[in-house]
């Protein structure tokens, strides 16, 4: 039995370039997608992905029996699909009730709103002597989706060019008849000077000589 790895191997394993994918697949009337980070190409003729998985992961019954799976390339600023995909998700929910998708033409659902997506059939499934599982795929399609950057980059050019919505305009409102506030009577109208009562002085009797 080997003995663990050390602290400078795992840390020079996460110096390997990985990025985030949507994994999905689907069989008879179940579907579900998780999100993982350990995909590499590993042909070109014809084209293949190589993902790894986790042993026990939620998904390897589903692509054993479907013999397919999708995979989505994930912009780092799409945050929604990282939610609903997330590992907090609960387990028996439908995240695509919430989230578009397309059916692949291999059967598995395929979240378009990606930096690329790929079609695969499974043509390869390796259970290796680790705590991983390999599932090589044969790509049957492929395409580029459309990330948050991109989109944000179409409805900025939409708005430069003027070809989105006018903006409201805002009615002019005649406030000449509505009730003026105390503040407001104060500083249109004249302060009313009252006229001041005065005070008659007491008059003094001269004094009478002797």
């Amino acid at each position: 039995m080997l003995p663990p790895p050390t602290e400078a191997t795992l840390e020079a394993l996460t110096r390997v370039p990985n990025a985030q994918y949507l994994l999905t697949t689907a069989y008879g009337e179940v579907r579900d997608g998780r999100i993982v980070d350990r995909v590499q190409q590993c042909g070109t003729l014809p084209p293949m992905l190589l993902v790894a998985m986790e042993k026990g992961h939620v998904l390897s019954p589903l692509i054993r029996d479907s013999r397919t799976f999708s995979l989505s390339l994930l912009d780092p600023n799409e945050r929604l699909l990282q939610r609903v995909f997330g590992p907090d998700r609960r387990i028996g929910d439908d995240p695509f009730l919430t989230y578009p998708f397309t059916r692949g033409m291999l059967g598995a659902p395929i979240v378009t709103r990606a930096v690329a997506w790929f079609d695969c059939e499974v043509v390869r499934h390796l259970d290796m002597e680790t705590n991983y599982e390999l599932y090589i795929g044969l790509v049957h399609a492929a395409g580029l989706g459309t990330p948050p950057a991109q989109r944000l980059n179409a409805a900025l050019t939409m708005t430069r060019n003027g070809d989105a919505r006018a903006p409201r305009t805002r009615l002019a409102v005649d406030r000449s008849g509505a009730a003026e506030s105390p503040a407001e009577r104060t500083r249109s109208k004249p302060a009313v000077t009252l006229p001041s009562t005065a005070v008659p002085s007491k008059k003094t009797a001269p004094r009478s000589r002797a």
